[in-house]
């Protein structure tokens, strides 16, 4: 039998016959081939170490050894990227499957280790091969197609692994992810690649484009997907006000069979009217927004709670990419400012 952490033989067969000029992993008789099987015993031993620090409760000295585990775990990880000459765990030119089996699930540490423990591992000193690596990967399209952002992880962990159980040291992060300390509001920061969570000022690696052309590109991807579906996100959002499914899900916000509140369509449509408008022209007069709302919704408080409920299901990339869904919910908080005043 296989371990399952190793890779057979004839799975590297088929992917040099299938990929001559670009194989996936070296040939099964090489010392290279022993090396991608160490790094992928490794990588289960890493997703060992995060799932026993983000989904057991840690308390005292237990809560130190899952930390220290992780941490030294990641700690060889990074010390076998710097092994080689290039970023890549192999050291070859392009991706090999391990990188690939590692992405998938450290794209995932990076943002749940820094929202339920605190613990950065994005632009720090500590893990420089990992950021170089990470880095790597964001230079290439077919990876920026399918990157997530840290919102987005975190609402979608627990669903698939179980409740992730936070710290005293998570607060601060955790509140400038998730938007509850402000971070959501206009204006935003400009995007930053040194930033808690780095921002690719737009998801398109080669294109030389200026910081404000790229926030403008942000800004109208954001305005064109809402306006190319604008019925049915309307009548999404309306389950804010509406009626819950009957049926309930692990995951906190999904409720598939919520009945949207229909009366309150008109009121939404104009609120995200005004978003499009803000999101299109990069300008926006608050006082303006609030007085045109308040002599036309009929339901402030429900139109509110509807835009609300659409910013938190914001999901990347399903919806739209990074830099776009920053500026979305930004924007669709200049709405729920406007009616709460309302």
């Amino acid at each position: 039998a296989t371990p399952r952490h190793a890779t057979p033989r004839h799975a590297t067969h088929r992917g040099a016959q299938t990929f001559p000029d670009n194989p996936a992993l070296p040939a099964g008789d090489s010392p290279q081939f022993q090396r991608a099987n160490a790094l992928l015993k490794l990588e289960r031993e890493l997703f060992g170490a995060w799932c026993e620090l983000t989904f057991r409760p840690g308390m005292g000295p237990f809560g130190a050894r899952a930390v220290s585990s992780f941490s030294e775990c990641m700690d060889r990880v990074d010390q076998a990227l710097g092994e080689t000459d290039g970023p890549w765990f192999l050291g070859s030119e392009s991706p090999s499957i391990v990188d690939m089996q590692y992405i998938s699930h450290v794209e995932r540490m990076a943002a749940s280790v820094l929202y339920w423990k605190g613990i950065q591992l994005r632009n720090t000193e500590r893990y420089p091969n990992l950021e170089a690596w990470f880095s790597a990967f964001e230079e290439r399209s077919s990876y920026m197609a399918t990157k997530s952002d840290y919102y987005t992880h975190i609402m979608d962990i627990p669903p698939q692994y179980g409740p992730a159980y936070s710290n005293e040291e998570s607060k601060t992060p955790a509140a400038e992810i998730d938007g509850s300390a402000g971070s959501w509001g206009l204006p935003l920061p400009p995007a930053s690649l040194t930033a808690l969570e780095p921002v690719i000022p737009h998801p398109t690696p080669g294109l030389e484009m200026s910081a404000a052309d790229a926030e403008e590109a942000a800004r109208h991807e954001a305005a064109r997907k809402l306006c190319s579906n604008h019925g049915p996100v309307t009548r999404f959002a309306a389950r804010g006000a509406g009626k819950p499914g009957r049926k309930r899900f692990g995951a906190p916000l999904a409720d598939p069979y919520a009945e949207p509140a229909e009366d309150c369509a008109p009121d939404l449509d104009l609120a995200l009217r005004h978003v499009v408008d803000a999101l299109l022209t990069g300008e926006h007069d608050a006082d303006a927004i609030q007085a045109d709302l308040a002599a036309h919704v009929k339901d402030p408080e429900a139109t509110k709670v509807s835009v609300e409920y659409l910013r938190d299901r914001v999901g990347v990339p399903r919806d739209m990419s990074y830099p776009a869904a920053r500026q979305f919910r930004a924007h669709l908080n200049l709405a729920v400012d406007a009616l709460r005043k309302v």
